[in-house]
């Protein structure tokens, strides 16, 4: 749940759709037949809608109906944000994967040219992520039936767990940058131990998926240190800017969690 890194791969023009390509489309064939940059984008659009049920079934079996529709709904509403905001800020066109077991992705066509760039791209997801707990507040305030809080609960959880500065959650590309500025080892060692905190965590309560694929990249975090696209650093008061964000994004995840376990 959180932006891919940029890969060199040919821009492409986007398509209408919420699950783009994952790869550079080839140019079309001059003789007759189907384009394979069709065929392209109908393997891409039915493995989108193979990943989304596979996620679906996968979360509604520990999370129930509700679980499903507000987590599934919520991976959307999250990458879009992501998306939005690579695309404004030129490393883009972005589109969104959905990952099975995992959540989704939102690619970038390039690096940005700076941190702050990269830390907006990386607390858009969390931040606008948010406006998927709206519907199930709405349907709770005017049906009475509580129970769709659960909804909002959900989708509070899902960005809050991605505001942790644990690799490769966003938490560690929002924050990373701010930690790296006041000491490269700063940023380093928050990484692996939130890192370990997270896996420990889901270890724990059972989520294995989670902890292998944050333990891996901890584990890489550890060996070969923070990889880190060259670009413009944080000025002085785009550090302030970046640490504000974060924590303000991470006032709302929480306000909204304990807020619905309070009338809960």
């Amino acid at each position: 749940m959180a932006e891919t890194d940029a890969h060199p791969i040919p821009p492409v023009a986007p398509i209408a759709s919420p699950w783009g390509p994952r790869t550079g489309e080839p140019p079309p064939p001059s003789g007759g037949g189907v384009a394979p940059a069709s065929q392209s984008r109908l393997r891409s659009f039915a493995w989108g809608v193979v990943s989304t049920l596979i996620l679906a079934i996968w979360v509604g079996l520990w999370a129930g109906p509700l679980g499903a529709l507000a987590l599934v709904g919520g991976v959307f509403v999250h990458e879009f944000g992501h998306l939005l905001v690579i695309n404004w800020a030129g490393a883009g066109p972005s589109s969104i994967r959905i990952i099975p077991f995992l959540g989704g992705a939102a690619s970038m066509r390039r690096a940005p040219d700076s941190d702050f760039k990269g830390v907006l791209i990386a607390l858009a997801g969390p931040a606008f992520g948010l406006l998927a707990a709206l519907p199930f507040a709405l349907v709770a305030e005017f049906s009475g039936q509580k129970t769709w809080l659960a909804g909002v609960f959900y989708v509070g959880t899902l960005n809050l767990i991605n505001l942790a500065p644990a690799a490769p959650l966003d938490g560690a590309k929002a924050l990373g940058p701010v930690l790296g500025r006041i000491h490269p080892w700063l940023e380093r060692g928050a990484l692996v131990l939130v890192g370990l905190a997270a896996v420990y965590w889901a270890v724990t309560t059972g989520n294995w998926i989670f902890a292998a694929f944050v333990g891996i990249a901890t584990l890489g975090s550890l060996r070969t240190g923070v990889p880190r696209v060259h670009a413009r650093p944080l000025t002085p008061l785009e550090w302030g800017a970046a640490l504000g964000l974060w924590l303000l994004a991470l006032a709302l995840c929480l306000g909204i969690i304990f807020s619905i376990t309070r009338m809960t």
